[in-house]
C-alpha cells in the first residue's frame, strides 16, 4: 500500500489531512482516501492532534533526575486542548466561576482534580459524547474506550509539551530538559514569578510550542490523570499511573507563581485530588484512536518517601501562598 498526504483542508470546524491510498488487488489498482483530523474545534475548546510515538520520558538533569528517571515510553495518538481551559469555557459548561483572578480568557484556577474530571464529563455530555469517567463519590474510573473528554496522562502531557514527534523523540535521555517551545529560556513561552506580576494571564499570549500548544510552561499548574509515583525502569506503553495509588495526583507545567526552573517540561509535582489553589488549572484530552489494552506487568516498587520536593524547593516555591486571592 502506498500512502501519501495530498493536501490539508479545513471543513466546518475540523481540519483534516487527505491521504490518497493505492492498493493492488486482483490485478486492479484501487484508489481510496483516508481522512485524519489534524484539529477539532468544539463549541468550547480547540483540540490539537498529537501523533503517537516512543520517546525518552524524564531526564538525567541534576538535581531532578532522581524524580525524573529517564525511561522509554510509547504513547498512542491523541488530541489535547490548544490552551488551558479558560474561565469562559468553564462557565459555559459548569455555570460557575471559582477563579480568584477573574477574566474570561484567563485559565480557570482554584479547581481540584475532582472538579477537572467533572468538567470533562459535563463537556462530553454537552457535545453528545460518551463520558470518559464513571464518578461515584470520591471514586473515579476511566473508561478508556469512551470518546469523551478527559485529562491527559502524565506521559501524554510531557510528550505534547515537548512537541510530540517533532520535539519529544530523541536519540537518548535528555541531559537538560527544555521548556515548552524553547530550549533556553521560558520568558518567550511562559508566565512565571519573574514576569507574571503575581497573577495569571490570558491564555495564548506567549509563543506556542511545535504543536501549536500554548502555556504548557507556566501560567497555571495542570492536573494530569495519573497517581504520582516513581517512574519505571523498563519501557512502558500508555502508562496511566494506576499502579501507584499514592493518594497524590500529578501536576505539571509550573505556574505564574513558581521560579523558572519549575517550568521545565519534565518537572513533576503532585498534590491530593481535593487540593485547589489559585495557581492550579488544567487542559483536556481525547482519544484519537482505539487504544489496545496492554497487559500490565507489575513494576518493582520502592517504599522510599516520594514526597520530598525535588530540586531543593519548598512548598511555597511551587504553589501560591495563602492570601487575599484564596
Amino acid at each position: 500500500m502506498n500512502i501519501f498526504t495530498l493536501e490539508r483542508y479545513k471543513m466546518s470546524n475540523v481540519k483534516i489531512s487527505v491521504r490518497l491510498n493505492s492498493l493492488f488487488f486482483g490485478g486492479s489498482l484501487l484508489i481510496f482516501t483516508l481522512f485524519t483530523p489534524l484539529s477539532l474545534s468544539s463549541q468550547n475548546v480547540s483540540m490539537v492532534f498529537v501523533k503517537g510515538g516512543t520517546f525518552w520520558q524524564g531526564s538525567n538533569e541534576a538535581p531532578y533526575s532522581a524524580n525524573e528517571r529517564a525511561h522509554q515510553t510509547t504513547v498512542s495518538s491523541f488530541y489535547i486542548s490548544k490552551t488551558e481551559i479558560t474561565q469562559a469555557q468553564w462557565q459555559d459548561v459548569m455555570g460557575t466561576n471559582p477563579s480568584k483572578f477573574p477574566g474570561k480568557d484567563r485559565p480557570v484556577e482554584y479547581v481540584s482534580w475532582f472538579d477537572a474530571v467533572k468538567f470533562c464529563n459535563a463537556l462530553s455530555l454537552k457535545e453528545g459524547l460518551i463520558p470518559a469517567y464513571k464518578i461515584s463519590d470520591s471514586k473515579v474510573e476511566w473508561d478508556k474506550t469512551a470518546n469523551g473528554y478527559r485529562l491527559p496522562t502524565e506521559a501524554e502531557w510531557e510528550y505534547a509539551a515537548r512537541g510530540g514527534p517533532s520535539g519529544a523523540i530523541t536519540d537518548g535521555p535528555l541531559a537538560k530538559a527544555p521548556y515548552s517551545g524553547s530550549d533556553t529560556s521560558a520568558a518567550s513561552v511562559g508566565w512565571f514569578d519573574a514576569n507574571s506580576n503575581k497573577t495569571t494571564k490570558p491564555v495564548a499570549q506567549k509563543e506556542p510550542n511545535a504543536l501549536g500548544l500554548y502555556d504548557m510552561s507556566g501560567n497555571v499548574w495542570e492536573w494530569c490523570w495519573d497517581w504520582y509515583g516513581s517512574y519505571p525502569k523498563d519501557p512502558v506503553t500508555n502508562p496511566d499511573g494506576s499502579e501507584n495509588q499514592t493518594g497524590q495526583k500529578v501536576l505539571r507545567g509550573g505556574s505564574w507563581f513558581t521560579p523558572e526552573k519549575l517550568l521545565r517540561t519534565t518537572y513533576r509535582y503532585w498534590n491530593i485530588p481535593t487540593f485547589k489553589v489559585n495557581s492550579v488549572g488544567f487542559r483536556i484530552a481525547r482519544n484519537a484512536e482505539d487504544k489496545k489494552q496492554e497487559e500490565k506487568k507489575p513494576e518493582d516498587k520502592k517504599n522510599d518517601d516520594e514526597f520530598s520536593l525535588p530540586g531543593g524547593l519548598n512548598l511555597f516555591e511551587a504553589l501560591s501562598p495563602l492570601g487575599k486571592n484564596h
